[in-house]
């Protein structure tokens, strides 16, 4: 990561899903991500397998690492807020960690208008600017 980039740290969660629907869901928004001029998108690794286990690729479901340049974090927030306003009555909590900074967004589109959440991704990224 070169000192002009930011590191942000994306969570899903699904109220209720299961964990094969939240790991489609992070894929499907991992591709869209790819698609923006970033330096990288990366599952988040859940940490060590359980003593007596056997070792395995664990990744978090529904988190993923993005490294991109500062002026690229608003097309982001508008790219997550496009997506999530995809995905009609699954609520979604969004949490974005920059440096030591962190926001989050829980957005359920069958409670939040459109202005409330322009109103949160602009709180949002206030918040991570700082």
């Amino acid at each position: 990561m070169s000192e002009n980039s930011a590191e942000l740290f994306i969570e899903l969660s699904l109220e209720g899903g299961e964990p094969a629907e939240l790991d489609e869901l992070t894929r499907q928004l991992r591709v869209e991500v790819e698609e923006l001029n970033i330096d990288s998108v990366e599952r988040v690794p859940a940490g060590d397998a359980p003593e007596g286990t056997k070792s395995a690729d664990l990744s978090a479901i529904g988190q993923m690492a993005v490294t991109l340049a500062p002026t690229i974090i608003p097309p982001l927030f508008e790219l997550l807020k496009s997506w999530v306003e995809r995905k009609p009555s699954t609520p979604v909590k969004i949490k974005v960690r920059v440096g030591k900074r962190t926001a989050q967004i829980e957005y359920d589109p069958t409670k939040t208008s459109a202005k409330e959440l322009d109103a949160l991704v602009k709180t949002l990224g206030k918040s991570i600017k700082g």
